[in-house]
């Protein structure tokens, strides 16, 4: 059963189960869009695994994203949990735990490449692959009804050999022996060919750096260690200085290093302060913040509020990553604030400075032809990405009836035969299960949405119950409506005010006064407004 990752784009987490054991791959988090006023993060509804902790017998790991690890911390309120990972994601996970102090035990369990191990009653075996993250891992899991492959997120890239070829040899060779279900990423099943490789994107950057005239600031993602890797190279090289900017740069990176994951060229990185010392056509900054996340670094860079780095009109920025799907507008703002600050912007779809971590339907298919697989399902990615996967795998002969698109809280019964849907989580927001706000309730989030939309009207009056009498002239302050064109706001006020006079009047002796001025209140803004707004009255005295 998937509580995240199918029908959206983030929050990977997926539920296997038997009678006795249950095992979550992947416990991520999503970064959610304008549409989630007020919330930084996301995270699944756990509520099934809860539910269950007693068959829990740990969380396997298929890489460090956050949309595949952020959530751990959250489930490990719960229960102390037996976590699966290689050194890489076990790092950030500790990393993460220590700005969360409620948590129970976490037992780490190394991963190692093609060593397989036992949890429950499912046998992994790690399977390399490559992504935008190093150490990112498929595994071949041996069930009570057969193999099932879980890709995790993978793309092919024959080009890659610092860290050693990977091939698909190993799922051709559970291929031959038989494969029950494949479940695989669709990230990207709607992109014709096969994704670019690192080496290409190293030699546009190897162009820019010959040809850079002022310093250039590149944002990408703190966790893409092997183009970072590069980008050093290239620098050492040219004789240039890179300088870090944004925590998780520092932090991943240090992590990368320390863990020997990653080399570091000698007298090539220096501290953001000291910058100025070079002269401009030496200097790269990799920075945090190309999706325009609130707060990033580059983001406060485009702002003119980060305290450590100003941008100048000789400079060049980089967006070496794409647009993810909801980021779009927020990025093009930031884009234009940093044009108007004087730089030139580059980014992807005018320059080739970046290639995706998820493979395209070329490589798709070299998974579906590897595996062979009985059954699939398609995983990773919004509905039309499910949906294109799963014609891909009908072309290349999986029956229609062996195939299912399934979305975030449909469970799918697998047996040595066949493959049917079990339960469904009833469905009470989106995405498809209702999901649990870091920073509040869902009811909080709803209210959040009313003002962000309605906008707020607070009303007072003061009275004296007795004598049954307004005391004063009604007050009435409005926030955040979007008055019709033409509208008068003064005038319109005075006019709530009368109208809620002939209210107070009318009902002056009703037990349900306060709810009655706040629907007429809301009556009367509807035929001034776009919308009723959320309207707070106050009685004073209240009784």
């Amino acid at each position: 059963m998937p509580l995240g990752g199918l029908g959206e784009i983030g929050m990977n987490a997926m539920v296997f189960e038997t009678r006795s054991d249950m095992v979550l791959i992947d416990c991520g988090l999503q970064f959610p869009d304008a549409s989630y006023p007020g919330v930084e993060v996301l995270v699944p509804d756990l509520s099934y695994v809860l539910a269950r902790l007693e068959k829990l017998r740990g969380v396997v790991v298929t890489h460090g994203h956050d949309d595949h690890i952020g959530a751990i911390p959250f489930l490990l309120r719960e229960k102390p949990l037996d976590v699966y990972a290689t050194p890489f994601p076990r790092g950030l996970i500790e990393q993460k735990l220590k700005e969360f102090p409620n948590t129970q035990e976490v037992r780490f369990h190394q991963i190692e490449p093609r060593k397989k191990f036992q949890v429950g009653a499912f046998e992994f075996d790690p399977i390399p692959v490559q992504h935008s993250i190093i150490e990112a891992l498929a595994f071949a899991i041996k069930t009570p009804v057969g193999t099932v492959i879980h890709s995790g997120d993978f793309k092919h890239d024959p080009k890659e050999l610092s860290r050693g070829e990977i091939t698909f040899q190993a799922f051709q060779e559970y291929g031959d022996q038989g494969v029950q279900l494949l479940l695989s990423d669709s990230t990207n099943a709607e992109r014709e060919g096969h994704t670019l490789s690192e080496a290409d994107i190293e030699k546009s950057f190897e162009r820019l750096l010959l040809a850079q005239k002022g310093r250039l600031i590149i944002a990408l993602f703190a966790s893409n260690i092997r183009r970072i890797e590069r980008i050093l190279s290239l620098a050492k090289v040219q004789n240039k200085k890179v300088a870090f900017l944004g925590r998780s740069m520092h932090s991943y990176t240090r992590l990368a290093f320390e863990q020997n994951s990653m080399v570091i060229p000698e007298d090539t990185v220096v501290l953001i302060e000291n910058i100025d010392r070079y002269p401009e056509d030496r200097v790269i900054v990799l920075s945090t913040g190309s999706q325009a996340e609130p707060r990033s670094a580059l983001v406060r860079v485009a702002e003119g509020i980060h305290k450590e780095l100003e941008i100048k009109k000789t400079d060049t920025i980089i967006m070496s990553s794409r647009f993810i799907p909801g980021n779009e507008r927020a990025i093009t703002r930031m884009i234009d604030s940093l044009y108007r600050a004087g730089a030139d912007v580059l980014y992807e779809s005018a320059h080739q400075i970046h290639v995706s971590g998820h493979g395209f339907q070329e490589e798709l298919l070299m998974m579906l032809k590897a595996t062979r697989p009985k059954f699939f399902v398609p995983i990773h990615g919004e509905y039309r990405h499910l949906s294109k996967h799963a014609k891909l795998a009908k072309s290349v002969g999986i029956p229609d009836q062996n195939i299912a698109v399934i979305e975030d809280g449909q469970a799918l019964e697998v047996s040595d035969a066949s493959i049917q849907l079990g339960e469904k989580i009833e469905i009470t927001k989106h995405p498809a299960v209702e999901t649990l706000y870091v920073d509040g309730s869902p009811e909080a989030l709803q209210q959040k949405h009313a003002l962000a939309k309605a906008g707020i009207v607070f009303v007072a009056l003061f009275r004296d119950k007795k004598k049954k009498v307004l005391l004063s002239e009604p007050i009435v302050s409005m926030q955040g409506l979007l008055l019709y064109h033409g509208t008068d706001a003064e005038k319109t006020i005075e006019d709530a005010k009368k109208r809620l006079k002939a209210v107070y009047t009318e009902y002056a002796d009703r037990e349900d006064l306060e709810d009655i001025v706040k629907l007429e209140t809301r009556r009367f803004f509807r035929r001034h407004a776009s919308y009723k707004p959320v309207v707070i009255p106050m009685l004073i005295p209240k009784a």
